[in-house]
C-alpha cells in the first residue's frame, strides 16, 4: 500500500498506465547503488485480469520509465528515477513482481566478449566510445587519467571498464541507461545534504546487523597511485590487524 498523496508514474513501452495500475501497485522498491553495480527496481501489483498475462505481457527487453509525484497540498514534488528493463517477471496467482535493471538486456555490453588494444587515451575518451557503441550516455566526476596502453583481453566492455577504473582507484555505477563514474574521495568531501536521525518520522523502518564470527583471517586491499602510475596490492592478516589496534597503556 502505498503512503497517501504518493502517486507512482509509470511508462510501459511508451505508453502511460499510471492510471491503469494506480489501485493495483502493492510496492515499489528502488535500489540506487552506490558504486559497482547497476540500479534496480522491484514493483509488486495485483494482475486480477491477467493482463499482464496477456496485452502487456513483458516480452524480452520490455522497458519502464518511473517516477514519483508527491502531492504536499502546495506545490507539490517529482522525482524522476529512471529507466529500466524487465529482467524477471514472476507472476503468482492474481499477483506480479516485477525486478527490472537500469541497463538494456539484450544489449551487447554485458554479453559480448571483445580483444582490443586501446593506446594513448583518456579516461573520458575511452569511456565514451565504448557507450556510443551501446547507445548510452556517460558521467564522469573524476580526474580524467590518460593510458599509454590498456588491454582489453577477451572481456565484455562492462566488465573491460569495471576493471579500469577499479585499477584507477575510481567507482562505477549505471543508472538510467548511463554509465557514472566518480571518485569516492570526492564524494566524502562533498557538503552534506541532509541529515537524519532513527526516530525521524520519515524513517517508517531500519535494520542493523553486525557480524563477529565467521570472519574472514586476512584481506588484501589494492589502490591506484597517480604518482606511480599503477596498482599497489597490500595483504594484511587477522594477527597483524589486531595488534596494529592494541591500546598500549603506560604501566
Amino acid at each position: 500500500m502505498l503512503a497517501r498523496g504518493i502517486k507512482v508514474i509509470v511508462i510501459f513501452n511508451g505508453v502511460d498506465i499510471s492510471e491503469d495500475i494506480s489501485h493495483s501497485i502493492s510496492s515499489l522498491n528502488y535500489t540506487d547503488n552506490s558504486k559497482n553495480a547497476i540500479d534496480d527496481l522491484e514493483l509488486e501489483l495485483e494482475n486480477m485480469d491477467y493482463r499482464w498475462l496477456k496485452e502487456w505481457y513483458p516480452d524480452e527487453n520490455a522497458q519502464l520509465i518511473v517516477g514519483i509525484y508527491e502531492d504536499n497540498g502546495k506545490d507539490g514534488s517529482f522525482l524522476d528515477i529512471g529507466t529500466f528493463y524487465i529482467d524477471e517477471p514472476t507472476f503468482d496467482n492474481d499477483r506480479l513482481n516485477l525486478k527490472c535493471i537500469a541497463i538494456p538486456l539484450d544489449g551487447n555490453i554485458r554479453d559480448q566478449k571483445n580483444t582490443k588494444a586501446w593506446e594513448k587515451i583518456t579516461l573520458k575518451e575511452l569511456v565514451n566510445q565504448i557507450a556510443v557503441l551501446h547507445q548510452m550516455n556517460v558521467e564522469i566526476h573524476a580526474d580524467n587519467e590518460y593510458y599509454e596502453r590498456l588491454d582489453q583481453e577477451n572481456e565484455t566492455d562492462l566488465a573491460f571498464i569495471d576493471r579500469v577504473i577499479k585499477e584507477t582507484g575510481l567507482s562505477m555505477k549505471i543508472s538510467d541507461d548511463t554509465i557514472i563514474i566518480f571518485d569516492d574521495d570526492a564524494i566524502k568531501d562533498n557538503e552534506v545534504i541532509e541529515k537524519f536521525n532513527i526516530r525521524d518520522s520519515r524513517i517508517r523502518s531500519f535494520s542493523l546487523k553486525k557480524k563477529n564470527k565467521g570472519i574472514y583471517d586476512k584481506v588484501e586491499v589494492s589502490y591506484y597511485d597517480p604518482d606511480k602510475k599503477k596498482l599497489i596490492k597490500e595483504t594484511m592478516t587477522k594477527e597483524e590487524l589486531e595488534k596494529r589496534n592494541e591500546v598500549k597503556t603506560d604501566a
